[in-house]
């Protein structure tokens, strides 16, 4: 038996047609009228032995669990990869189509099988073509840290925030760069909701950059920490400008690194999936509702009026969101009592993927890296499945957005970092 390790690589154009409606903002009142830059979809094989893994990135907003469970199944029917061995991580762009997420509070659009029905087969198409493109390859591990793109959005200077940008790089023989994986947390949103044509944000900017630099070689974009972080403090406009700009900064860092490349050894590969039950909290009554929408109002106003940085204005604006979002969480999940959704860790030599099946806030993100057992880890986020926010203590105490319309108990950030960090524990032990 080889010990040899094989990969390949497959990127796989996912663009709607113009007029599919979009998804990411609950103000955006049409449907597209345009592409500004095509969405995509790629595919990362790796095998060793008689075990692959396949991670799957894809340009956008989320997937429900019952998608992935389809894909998976397609992925295997075509190529024997077991479930628990295929990640499938969006980018989160906030410019992306509608009609592949469904139940989820606060998105308002319907499904769209035939949507959902033609990208799945291009999934399990590229896993197909990935496994019979496999050649031989060696990994290597790099960090870098970004700086001016991202910002923790409640708090920009004290607020938490997880500067790395972590990079998985794949060679072929010849030690050519095959493929680079990099993951890095941050909202996909320097595009608003006025924005009707498709992109991938600043992700997809980024990669055209390095594809300046490195034609032949394929990058794929994975969201780290991005529950609490955005460009909100940091972009200097919001059009397409903005996002190449945006998108160099986090090439240049990305280049920056790979320069810095270590061998990583691979003796073993492989992945799990743990399933969870996140349980929801109790939501304010319909009255508790109507007075936390006028308290937030009224203090909206008042910044408004008294000229109020914009900074300021902006959060105050959220935080209403936040409390009409009470409103509508009550009303959407009144009698559910939890969500039943999953972790997954995919492993590589001593490199760790960690899925998360929503919006990570950064102080879970960097708590599982320093609890982590393996050397190198990346928490995926929008990973499989997208259930919402998951906010650390500080958010709920403090009544921001994302506390105030994620549906899940205050202890949310603590729980899945103990399963989590179980997780990665049982299986570094397992594999060694």
């Amino acid at each position: 038996m080889s010990s040899t390790l094989y990969a390949s690589v497959i990127t796989f154009d996912i663009t709607p047609p113009v007029g599919t409606a979009m998804e990411g903002y609950s103000a955006r009142s049409d449907v597209s009228q345009g592409v500004h830059d095509s969405l995509y979809g790629q595919a990362l094989l790796l095998a060793l032995d008689d075990r692959k893994v396949l991670v799957m990135t894809l340009d956008q907003l989320g997937v429900p669990l019952s998608f992935t469970h389809d894909a998976r199944q397609a992925i295997y029917g075509r190529t024997g990869i077991p479930h628990e061995h295929i990640l499938i991580a969006c980018s989160h762009t906030h410019s992306g189509p509608a009609g592949i997420l469904s139940d989820v509070p606060g998105l308002h659009t319907e499904p769209d099988p035939t949507l959902q029905d033609i990208l799945q087969r291009k999934i399990a198409g590229a896993a197909a073509e990935a496994q019979s493109t496999l050649q031989p390859a060696s990994l290597g591990i790099s960090r870098g840290h970004v700086t001016g793109l991202g910002a923790n959005r409640n708090n920009p200077l004290k607020g938490p925030q997880d500067t790395e940008v972590f990079l998985l790089q794949v060679a072929d023989a010849h030690g050519h760069p095959l493929a680079v994986l990099m993951n890095y947390g941050c909202h996909p949103t320097i595009l608003g909701h006025e924005n009707l044509r498709f992109s991938a944000d600043f992700p997809g900017a980024a990669r055209r950059a390095l594809n300046a630099i490195y034609p032949h070689s394929t990058f794929l974009f994975t969201n780290g920490a991005s529950g609490d972080i955005s460009t909100r403090f940091t972009r200097q406009g919001q059009d397409f400008q903005e996002v190449e700009r945006s998108g160099r900064i986090l090439a240049g860092e990305v280049l920056r690194s790979m320069q810095f490349i270590k061998p990583l050894p691979v003796t073993s590969i492989g992945g799990v999936i743990q399933k969870v039950t996140l349980p929801f909290r109790t939501f304010p009554t319909e009255e508790e509702a109507r007075q936390s929408i006028a308290e937030r109002t009224r203090e909206l106003k008042e910044l408004e009026e008294k000229g109020a940085p914009h900074g300021e204005i902006r959060k105050a604006f959220t935080r209403l969101q936040g409390a009409q979002g009470q409103a509508m969480l009550q009303s959407a999940l009144a009698g559910r009592g939890s969500v039943e959704t999953e972790l997954q860790l995919l492993f590589v030599g001593e490199a760790a993927l960690i899925g998360m099946p929503g919006e990570p806030f950064t102080r879970i993100v960097l708590d599982l890296k320093e609890q982590s057992p393996f050397p190198h880890t990346a928490v995926v986020s929008y990973a499989n499945d997208e259930v919402g926010y998951f906010p650390d203590s500080v958010s709920f105490e403090t009544s921001t957005y994302e506390a105030l319309i994620s549906p899940y108990q205050e202890t949310i950030a603590a729980a899945l970092t103990d399963h989590a960090t179980q997780l990665l524990e049982r299986v570094h032990h397992a594999e060694r």
